[in-house]
């Protein structure tokens, strides 16, 4: 992961919402980056895997995420490309099936061990740490998400497509653990806001985290970035009417697929900041589109339906 094959551009994709009133929406998109270690994913890990094999180590890593975790599934590839041993701590019983992500990333070698979501909620304790010392022996600890010091510098360099760009009024994110948003924040130019919309309900403990990662990551806290804590369409994984009706639309009229879980959210979020008027004329957005779609596999069936009961709903606009 030391080297590129791409380069990262923004094209305009302003859906006939936006134009109409005179407000631009350009896509940064990271979904070409990487068959695999998909879109942020492989900014995050980036200097986290070069960092392991700097040090000589060939302990495990060892990381955390639920069924569908784009995290998790990068990791596995990752290590499996490098011929990095890697751990997976997944959130609830094992199944009697497999996702498709945790089973592409058992058969990149990943070892899965399931815990309870109470367990689970432990995940940061030096307990809990202990205990899965105690269960694995050594490893190397890698965060929720990827979500450290070395995954803020990575995601850094997303920014850089915008160069020292000072026709950016906003740059606008979804978010999970808070390291992309924070790679923003650190380097967006001075004339951006940065908006990140968490696809968590009750995200307000996002606020404390990303200034938590900014601080231990040595930049300052610029002060230029809020969250949307209220476009979570009724908590992480869930898919609503209107939810699925953006994303159809915004695939119609750009040829750009979105997922439900994060760049979804992030452009529902954006409609009704919109609709709302808090771009006034003139406003120019720039969306980072985060990768995630291997995971639409687990999504298709519940997007179809939940499309298929807006077109049924009087309350179409």
């Amino acid at each position: 992961m030391s080297s590129t094959d791409f380069s990262l551009s923004l094209r305009d994709v302003t859906p006939p919402a936006f134009a109409r009133q005179q407000v631009q929406l350009r896509l940064l998109d990271l979904t070409d980056i990487h068959p695999f270690i998909s879109g942020n994913k492989w900014f995050k890990l980036k200097y986290n895997l070069a960092a392991y094999q700097a040090a000589g180590k060939t302990c495990p890593l060892l990381s955390f995420g639920g069924a569908w975790s784009n995290h998790l599934h990068a990791l596995a590839y990752a290590g499996y490309q490098a011929g990095i041993p890697t751990i997976g701590v997944v959130r609830g019983e094992r199944p009697a099936v497999l996702s498709a992500m945790l089973q592409d990333a058992e058969s990149w070698g990943m070892r899965l061990e399931f815990v309870s979501r109470a367990e689970y909620r432990e995940k940061q304790s030096d307990i809990f740490i202990s205990v899965l010392h105690e269960r694995f022996g050594e490893f190397e600890y890698l965060p929720e998400g990827g979500s450290n010091a070395l995954a803020v510098k990575g995601c850094m360099e997303i920014a850089d497509a915008l160069g020292n760009a000072a026709d950016v009024d906003y740059l606008c994110c979804a978010c999970g653990t808070g390291a992309t948003l924070a790679g923003l924040i650190a380097a967006a130019p001075v004339a951006t806001q940065v908006l990140g919309v968490p696809a968590l309900k009750g995200a307000d403990f996002l606020y404390d985290d990303i200034r938590r990662l900014l601080a231990c990551s040595g930049y300052a806290d610029s002060g230029r970035w809020q969250l949307i804590l209220d476009a979570h369409e009724g908590g992480y994984g869930k898919i609503t009417p209107r939810l699925a009706d953006c994303i159809e639309r915004f695939c119609l009229s750009s040829g750009v697929q979105l997922e439900p879980l994060y760049t979804g959210k992030l452009l529902l979020a954006l409609e009704d900041l919109l609709a709302a008027g808090v771009f006034p004329a003139g406003t120019r957005l720039v969306m980072v589109h985060t990768g995630g779609l291997q995971g639409l596999r687990g999504m298709n069936e519940r997007l179809a339906l939940q499309l298929q009961r807006f077109r049924n709903s009087d309350n179409r606009q």
